[in-house]
């Protein structure tokens, strides 16, 4: 029976998963406009280059190294945790985060445009396989349909580089689990309304991974604790020392006593890299961030000012 049992969720694992549906038949329009937005929301809110990219960690922040998205060193077990090499501790496997610039043998110039899309939001690659997790398709999901072609349009638009990547080799039973996670979208995902200050500053806090950073999760599910959106406490690991992402709500120990100025103003400040020493440095990609719009940020503030107001805990239990 145990036997039996192993083979039908081998089979199973192998025969119908990833879920996955046909990419989307859609050629972006490679407007001016369409393109710009897309740079804005690749370089200062998705992040796609901070990821892609090898990283300059003697600057606060450790910003993108040119050639922006051609890719960064290999994830192996024997990576340090996440911060000079940005790589991640005990790896399972060996992961090499891809080339997305429009290279056709190496990078994404030979994936249909409804490929990129579908990798970037339901997780799977043009062939149909799964993508590790690292890639935050669970998040991008939320992508309106609007911008995710406005960010084809941007990758399409940079400078090809010619980047190989290994393949991934992915231990098992990782190599297994992760194919539980790709999911198919149900519809078509609308963009909010930007008039509705409050609905667009969510969908910013988002897309833009606050909300994943800075709301504590159980590590046996990864889901937020209940009552804690947003509060703080999720543990990130920089150079041997642990780092708490700030409480976002309107508490006292988080954001009660600023002001949408001040807000604003501390991602300003970060602007022109600073120099720092790669031990004291952090996860949080201000450099990128500092390149958002004043308007987009005080659509943050706002939000974030109409959430519950939850006091800070460190370690969420």
């Amino acid at each position: 029976m145990v036997v039996a049992g192993a083979i039908l969720t081998l089979a199973y694992f192998t025969v119908f998963l990833p879920r996955q549906q046909p990419a989307q038949d859609i050629k972006v329009a490679m407007t001016p406009e369409n393109i710009e937005r897309g740079r804005y929301l690749a370089i200062n809110v998705l992040q796609c280059v901070d990821c892609h990219s090898e990283r300059d960690w003697s600057l606060y922040g450790g910003p993108p190294i040119e050639p922006v998205g051609a890719g960064r060193s290999c994830m192996t077990k024997d990576t340090e945790a996440a911060g000079v090499n940005a790589g991640q501790a005990n790896f399972p496997g060996i992961l090499c985060i891809r080339n997305i610039t429009p290279d056709v043998e190496t990078g994404i110039g030979g994936w249909t445009d409804g490929e990129i899309i579908r990798s970037v939001r339901e997780g799977v690659d043009n062939h149909g396989s799964s993508l590790f997790p690292i890639m935050p398709y669970f998040i991008y999901r939320n992508v309106s349909d609007q911008d995710m072609e406005a960010v084809v349009a941007y990758l399409r638009s940079v400078e090809p580089v010619t980047s190989v990547r290994p393949q991934k080799e992915i231990n098992f039973p990782m190599s297994y689990l992760m194919h539980l996670w790709p999911e198919p979208l149900d519809g078509p995902v609308p963009m909010p309304d930007r008039s509705d200050r409050l609905a667009y500053g969510e969908y910013l806090a988002v897309v833009a991974r606050c909300e994943f950073c800075h709301t504590p999760k159980d590590p046996n599910s990864m889901d937020g604790f209940e009552g804690r959106r947003f509060a703080g406490g999720m543990p990130f690991f920089l150079n041997g020392k642990v780092m708490y992402p700030m409480n976002l709500t309107p508490h006292e120990s988080g954001l009660g006593s600023w002001t949408k100025e001040q807000f604003i103003q501390r991602f300003k400040m970060f602007a022109e890299p600073m120099k720092v020493d790669p031990r004291d440095n952090t996860l949080m990609n201000w450099n990128a961030f500092s390149g958002m719009t004043e308007e987009d940020l005080g659509l943050l503030y706002d939000f974030f000012m109409t959430l519950p107001p939850v006091p800070t805990e460190l370690e969420p239990i």
